[in-house]
């Protein structure tokens, strides 16, 4: 299951619980634990390219402090370390 989210990551770098949870057919509680776990385990890492308050308007996230957010979903960019990389590309060779 671990190598299924590592692949979400790698082709999207935005991404909430619950959308993915729906995409990979889990509980939402689980895909942030194990969100969680490959955060602890330095596969994954959240991108915060310099957020700002003052750059929403800029910014394509639309994240829980843009101001059309109005639903307050919380969005978490993410994306593959190196080790997480490694961890796709040894998958895919088995």
């Amino acid at each position: 299951m671990l190598i299924n989210i590592l692949k979400e990551i790698a082709q999207s770098n935005t991404h909430s619980y619950d959308s993915l949870a729906k995409t990979l057919n889990l509980d939402p509680g689980m895909v942030k634990q194990m969100f969680h776990n490959l955060l602890k385990l330095g596969y994954i890492i959240t991108d915060d390219p310099a957020c700002g308050d003052n750059q929403c308007d800029k910014c394509p996230v639309r994240c829980n402090k843009s101001k059309d957010n109005k639903n307050k979903v919380i969005i978490t960019r993410w994306k593959l370390t190196e080790k997480g990389k490694k961890a796709l590309e040894d998958h895919k060779t088995m």
